[in-house]
């Protein structure tokens, strides 16, 4: 890809089985690593196939995640002419792991992950060209917000899919007592208790709580089935106080976010309260969708509710002149 300086480290794709590149993308995208102090952080840049792009996406996945889980979905975004830069978060995918047991979630705080981002996208900058718009999954969508309403980044407009803005049975006065209790005594490397994939391999699909699409869940499962240095464990007691901490900051500061804002929040999700994303809309003057009957993973869930993501994707930017 013309424009990469030549300094930059080329990262690897993880493909289960040999498993093929999409054919629209293979071409356009590159991997590499990136050196933030002495985090080493890895991203991709994919460019549309257009000779005048209509801007750049820089995207932010969801915890547990992974560049490759959004192969299917930046081919969708170049297809719509904007070129894109997807972070593998700081503790997770190929990015450098922050505790001696590597297969821990954890964090020091998400503005690290916000800085992380506007670093990413600030070194490749001479292909990402403007208008820019932050956008983020579930986790992902709360750093997008974080990064913008911090100043780490100024884009021209910020989209989230199910943002991590409310999560079901743990953002209950209680439970942020007792977590920030435990993770003050020293516990915040534990991981929390009673977590299923503790070991980072996949649930059964049946009883899964991200999708209702099985070839999709199969596919992005296969990732963790075959290539151990892509698994995340559990929360830590610590990257929950930090979740928690970023909610509330992101929340508390909604009605200063003022640029355009996309917020779709998954109907029938189990993880993050869809109410919450209505609410956060509503303060910070967005935007807002829910598809009705989607699980939390809305870029995997089958066509009928992912399609529906895309229909209010396109209003938006067509709305926004973007």
């Amino acid at each position: 890809m013309a424009g990469i300086p030549p300094t930059y480290e080329q990262a690897d794709i993880v493909r289960p089985g040999g498993r093929p590149l999409p054919d629209a993308l293979e071409p356009r995208m590159r991997t590499y690593y990136i050196h933030r102090g002495d985090v080493r952080l890895r991203v991709m840049i994919a460019s549309a196939p257009v000779d005048e792009p209509r801007g750049s996406i820089i995207f932010s996945p969801g915890r547990t995640e992974f560049i490759e889980k959004y192969l299917e979905t930046a081919t969708d975004l170049i297809a719509r002419g904007f070129n894109i830069l997807i972070v593998d978060p700081r503790g997770q995918g190929l990015s450098s792991r922050l505790l001696d047991d590597k297969i821990k979630s954890y964090v020091g705080s998400f503005q690290d992950y916000a800085d992380d981002l506007a670093f990413a996208a600030d070194e490749f900058s001479s292909l990402l060209p403007k208008p820019h718009i932050v956008m983020g999954h579930s986790m992902g969508g709360t750093i997008a917000l974080q990064t913008v309403l911090s100043g780490a980044m100024n884009p021209s407009a910020v989209i989230c899919s199910a943002p991590m803005l409310g999560l079901y049975d743990l953002d209950t006065p209680i439970m942020k007592w007792v977590i920030r209790g435990l993770s003050a005594i020293g516990l915040k490397a534990r991981n929390l208790p009673f977590q299923r994939q503790r070991n980072g391999l996949p649930v059964p699909f049946n009883v899964n709580k991200l999708t209702s699409d099985k070839d999709r869940y199969r596919h992005w499962a296969a990732y963790f089935q075959t290539s151990p240095r892509l698994r995340v464990g559990p929360p830590t007691y610590g990257w929950i106080v930090q979740a928690l901490k970023s909610m509330s900051w992101v929340n508390r500061n909604a009605g200063e976010l003022n640029i355009p804002c996309l917020i779709v929040a998954a109907g029938a999700d189990p993880i993050v309260d869809p109410a919450s994303n209505e609410e956060f809309a509503s303060k910070a003057r967005a935007t807002f969708k829910v598809v009705p009957g989607a699980l939390h993973e809305l870029f995997l869930e089958r066509d009928v509710y992912r399609d529906q993501f895309f229909e209010t994707l396109d209003s938006f930017l067509a709305d926004n002149a973007l």
